[in-house]
């Protein structure tokens, strides 16, 4: 466990100065689009805007999330000057992997929540004072679309951690570029499904898209019932399944790169 520890304090202290820019430009980001907008809703004599924090904490967890994951193993896993040092590391490869992962995944979500709660804390007082703006903390907890984010965000999470370990340059480009290949094959591979069934149903003389005018309310009705059974099963497939074999093979990623010494 001190072994665990001690990489993960290594793995804040080598990111320490980009982090802590990283979160500087996001309170100057915040501060100053709230400023912008009290300032329009003041002499224009509109609403005061209420929904700032709610409304940007979506795009810093998902793309800001997402750059950062892909950029864990670049310079540690791929960096002519800096792999021999990870690589030699007193740790196993599990553990090594663990604290990038457990920083990614948990770690900056947490991090996220609570800077954007701290900037609201000193900026909504400030922008009171000024404007007379009503105070509006930032408060995750107030509905449920948090813990959907938080879904979200741990599942594509894992990809771009896998990305992020799979390809040794433009680790975010080349990730969501094979995102997009392999959901236009799904794509694919769902439309020649419904044509399939379409021509096993009417024959392969109707056209797709008007084989619907043919089907009556009884047979939609079954359609849609046995629908809810595979939309339970792609929700488990999507939330759980994804998620963990994207994990356990970037681990075994790192296991190839740490065996065959980088190369």
């Amino acid at each position: 466990m001190n072994r665990f520890q001690a990489l993960l304090k290594r793995e804040v202290k080598s990111s320490q100065k980009d982090l802590n820019t990283y979160a500087l430009v996001i309170v100057l980001i915040l501060f100053g689009f709230e400023t912008l907008q009290s300032l329009v809703a003041r002499y224009t004599h509109s609403t005061f805007p209420l929904e700032v924090y709610s409304e940007m904490f979506p795009s810093f967890l998902l793309l800001g999330g997402f750059i950062i994951t892909s950029l864990m193993f670049a310079e540690d896993m791929f960096g002519k000057n800096t792999q021999h040092d990870w690589l030699m590391l007193p740790a196993t490869n599990l553990e090594k992997f663990a604290s990038k992962a457990v920083l990614a995944t948990v770690a900056y979500p947490i991090a996220l929540t609570l800077l954007f709660f701290l900037t609201s804390l000193v900026t909504e007082p400030i922008q009171l004072l000024i404007f007379g703006n009503p105070m509006a903390l930032f408060n995750p907890f107030k509905d449920s679309e948090l813990w959907v984010l938080l879904a979200q965000y741990w599942v594509w999470n894992s990809v771009f951690l896998l990305g992020a370990t799979y390809f040794h340059k433009a680790h975010f480009i080349k990730t969501v570029l094979a995102i997009g290949v392999i959901g236009l094959a799904l794509s694919g591979l769902a439309l020649l499904f419904a044509r399939i069934m379409i021509a096993i149903r009417f024959g392969s003389q109707m056209p797709m898209f008007d084989a619907f005018s043919y089907m009556d309310a009884r047979y939609v009705e079954q359609t849609v019932s046995s629908l809810q059974v595979f939309l339970v099963i792609g929700k488990i497939l999507y939330y759980a399944v994804l998620p963990v074999f994207c994990m356990i093979t970037a681990y075994f990623r790192v296991e190839e790169v740490q065996a065959t010494d980088a190369v």
